[in-house]
């Protein structure tokens, strides 16, 4: 019978080494980046967004035509 919690703790300490690795080689191109004579930093402004209430409906598109009301009481486009 397979040791399972031998495999898992394998699995487990390659897994973790791997995450450990590519942390790493993060930071050291991080490192690299900001060590650099071209980099410029230019911070984004955040737009402000309009509050708007929520009605319900969704706004028209195209041209926007009156309402009429038939004959019996019904309003169509």
């Amino acid at each position: 019978m397979p040791d399972y919690q031998k495999m898992y703790h394998s699995l487990f300490n390659d897994v973790t080494d791997a995450i450990a690795k590519l942390q790493q080689a993060q930071q050291k191109t991080e490192e690299m980046y900001m060590d650099s004579k071209e980099t410029v930093l230019t911070p984004f402004l955040k737009k402000r967004v309009r509050n708007r209430k929520m009605t319900g409906t969704r706004p028209r598109q195209g041209k926007s035509r009156p309402l009429t009301m038939n004959g019996d009481g019904a309003v169509s486009p």
